[in-house]
């Protein structure tokens, strides 16, 4: 009887809305509140903390100097601005900002989990004080740690923190309470096909410029250890220069991808890396800029690079049509080029998400060309997307032919006559 119990009242506690100890749950917003202050003070102290650490290590500046740091990062993780003294800094370190967003989305899912939501109504209002309240206390955040040399943008700061905890976060709400389930199941099964390929195709064309990155780390790996031993980092700088360039390695996933489309980006005003050909100017001695390639004519088998956006757009459309089938060739084909369309977006929106100005004089442009990249981005991974889904077809059709039991006869009664016609 007393496991019994203990199993009914595990059920309760899983219970969306209720208190994960049982009781009465809490008012949305009040939930709302204690989420979004949790989100802000275990994101922005280990950033401010590890920042400190680094500081114990060099001869430079003061804790509170090194602990604004660390914030200032976690804010640049947010895209908010930060005005320096000669430039402006808003090059958002995409690996770190997948920490707020982690946060926001188990924030997100913890309200719907222990606040009193009776229906969408609560849900909104649940997200709507979620995103408010973090983007409130993030610009609590930015005006506590602004200086002469660095001085964070506090209406920015709202409007982006606000913004992303809405989405991300709101994700997270509607997961728990079973509302993203019901409006994926609502939505036409063309939309979610095309979605759904567009997602694998983005995860394709970034990946294939993760693959990028890494070859050119290993064929410039000295140059990469000459630019760290410039620096003198020691062990414990060491350690935070790697967790600084993993935290710009999606950053640079994005760039590789745009240099295997063709337009590729600039690391500066003026400058440009394709594989049309190379252009840089002086750039700060980090070690992951040590992979770009230095010599103005890049070697002709890089060329083969630009097949990569071409298998993106193929996954792109074949993982829209074997999800979700579509037996007409007509039909599976403009399904499959418009999940290529979808990821060609996507990717889009993630590389411009990617670029910023990352300091004064030349470093303001650190990006990829917004209009052309979009251009080739969506026609390469559509062309490819539609041509992949009924070639895919084909082949499959013809290997089942060619396992039917009578062209297997067929085929053999003909090599055997072949055989007897050459004896």
């Amino acid at each position: 009887m007393s496991a019994m119990t203990d199993l009914l009242a595990r059920s309760v506690a899983r219970v969306p809305g209720r208190p994960p100890g049982g009781g009465h749950p809490r008012p949305a917003p009040v939930g709302a509140l204690l989420a979004a202050g949790w989100a802000v003070l275990a994101g922005a102290l280990p950033c401010g903390a590890i920042a400190v650490v680094g500081w114990f290590a060099t001869s430079g500046g003061t804790a509170s100097w090194a602990f604004r740091v660390g914030v200032d990062a976690w804010l640049s993780a947010h895209w908010v601005p930060i005005a320096l003294s000669d430039g402006r800094y808003n090059l958002a370190p995409l690996g770190l900002t997948a920490l707020p967003v982690l946060l926001l989305w188990r924030a997100g899912g913890w309200v719907a989990r222990t606040a009193e939501l009776q229906g969408a109504r609560d849900t909104c209002l649940a997200v709507a004080s979620l995103a408010v309240a973090y983007g409130a206390l993030v610009t609590l955040v930015a005006l506590a740690t602004r200086a002469d040399e660095a001085a964070p943008d506090l209406v920015r700061a709202f409007g982006y923190a606000t913004l992303l905890a809405a989405v991300v976060g709101g994700a997270g709400t509607a997961r728990e309470t079973g509302h993203a389930r019901s409006f994926w199941g609502g939505l036409p099964e063309r939309v979610r096909a095309v979605l759904y390929g567009g997602t694998a195709g983005l995860v394709a064309l970034l990946t294939s410029g993760t693959l990028l990155v890494a070859v050119s780390l290993v064929l410039h790996a000295g140059r990469v250890a000459d630019l760290t031993r410039s620096l003198a980092p020691g062990p414990v700088g060491l350690v935070l220069l790697l967790v600084a360039c993993l935290a710009y390695l999606p950053n640079a996933a994005a760039f590789g991808a745009a240099y295997a489309l063709g337009p590729g980006f600039a690391v500066g005003t003026g400058t440009v890396v394709a594989p049309s050909g190379v252009l840089l100017g002086s750039l700060p001695a980090f070690p992951l800029l040590g992979a770009l390639p230095v010599t103005t004519t890049p070697p002709g088998w890089l060329a083969a690079v630009l097949v990569l956006p071409i298998a993106a757009g193929a996954v792109a459309g074949l993982a829209a049509v074997r999800r979700y089938p579509e037996y007409g060739v007509e039909t599976a084909a403009a399904r499959a080029g418009l999940a290529g369309v979808a990821g060609g977006v996507l990717y889009t929106l993630v590389a411009l998400l990617a670029g910023g100005a990352a300091g004064p004089g030349r470093l303001a442009d650190v990006g990829v060309p917004a209009a052309q990249t979009a251009l080739i981005a969506v026609s390469t991974l559509g062309i490819a997307g539609a041509v992949a889904a009924p070639a895919a077809r084909a082949l499959t059709r013809w290997n089942l032919l060619d396992r039917l039991p009578g062209r297997r006869n067929a085929g053999a009664a003909s090599q055997a006559e072949q055989r007897a016609d050459q004896d």
